[in-house]
């Protein structure tokens, strides 16, 4: 046991080096900015870069299985498989929209132009997700043994997707045809948003930080039992079955792929799938997450090798900000399912 752990601790400390010397070749050996976006780069000194990220990561992820080896499961619902429908469902959209890349790049491209249906969804998603979490918010507040700060992170949840769907669409301003007031001229778009203020560096933070909400957190909640075991934490931390579908969203990159966080994300989520597939304990749950994994590495293979269909080059990230969404309404979905499951009263 002791042997284990120093193990981890050696491992999860190289790890860590290998990630910080790779920023520190991108800013001393390349001198790119950290989020400097464009064509990837597949030179050897860029691949060997993608391999220090790999095994940095994989590093990582193995030194947690030194304190802890879960049992996985996917399904939880005493009813329909809900969680495997919504990993189905993630799935069939995902395999959808790379057909179009492939087959009809130019509607894949048209119908990621702005105010076009992608974006539209993007927004709708979130607005149902915010209501979702309200109904939740409403509900919580005739249980007795939810606190308030509880109450007070339901709030801040559905703001933080009022905020970001509004965003989305520059507060309705091409819709609703106002001029753009002076403070906004600055902006990147001159619209009324304040991600255009700071429009790269936004995007790598919000594309990080859901991967490391909906893959990251998901990951450590089936490692440490002290997650589903506190009244709190089972409430926001997703369940492993979201880490699985937000590990898709991670597939969507081109421009940024030079980027170490995409890269990170990407390498994360497949080493988790893995990890996951070792945990499980049923036939049909290593299956789903097999055919998960073979699906995201072919997507993001594609997207790679083809980057003559991107018009403009970025589009993928529409929709990356597609998908996204799509896990935070599954996920918004299971908290007030959970929130319901505690208000029934008991028999």
């Amino acid at each position: 046991m002791i042997v284990n752990k120093a193990f981890s601790i050696i491992a999860f400390l190289f790890g860590c080096i290998g990630l910080f010397s790779v920023v520190a070749l991108d800013k001393l050996y390349w001198s790119t900015w950290v989020f400097e976006e464009g064509w990837p780069k597949f030179s050897i000194g860029y691949s060997f870069r993608s391999f220090i990220i790999f095994a940095s990561i994989l590093a990582i992820i193995k030194s947690s299985l030194g304190f802890a080896k879960p049992r996985l499961i996917l399904d939880e619902s005493n009813g329909l498989p809900l969680e495997r429908l919504s990993i189905f469902g993630m799935l069939l959209v995902s395999v959808i929209i790379v057909f179009l890349f492939v087959f009809r790049p130019s509607v894949f491209n048209e119908l990621s132009w702005e105010d076009g249906p992608v974006e539209w969804a993007s927004a709708l998603l979130l607005f149902v997700g915010c209501i979702v979490i309200i109904v939740s918010l409403f509900k919580s507040r005739n249980i007795l043994n939810i606190p308030k700060f509880t109450q007070f992170s339901l709030a801040l949840l559905s703001l933080l997707f009022f905020v970001t769907a509004m965003e989305e669409v520059s507060w309705f301003q091409r819709w609703l045809k106002f001029e753009t007031p002076k403070a906004f001229y600055d902006n990147y778009q001159r619209e009324i948003n304040f991600h255009n203020f700071a429009t790269n560096e936004v995007e790598n933070i919000y594309y990080f930080g859901a991967f490391l909400f909906l893959v990251a957190l998901p990951y450590v909640r089936s490692m440490f039992p002290f997650v589903s075991n506190n009244n709190y934490l089972r409430i926001f931390v997703p369940r492993p079955f979201v880490g699985v579908i937000g590990s898709i969203p991670c597939a969507y990159n081109f421009d940024m792929w030079n980027v170490v966080f995409t890269q990170i994300a990407f390498f994360s989520s497949v080493i988790i799938l893995l990890a996951y597939v070792v945990f499980s304990s049923k036939r049909s749950d290593i299956n789903t997450i097999l055919f998960t994994i073979f699906v995201i590495v072919a997507t993001q293979i594609l997207f790679l090798t083809n980057g003559e269909n991107f018009d403009p080059f970025w589009a993928v990230t529409e929709y990356k900000e597609l998908l996204i969404p799509m896990v935070l309404l599954i996920y918004s979905l299971n908290v007030l399912t959970y929130i319901n499951r505690v208000s029934l009263p008991e028999k």
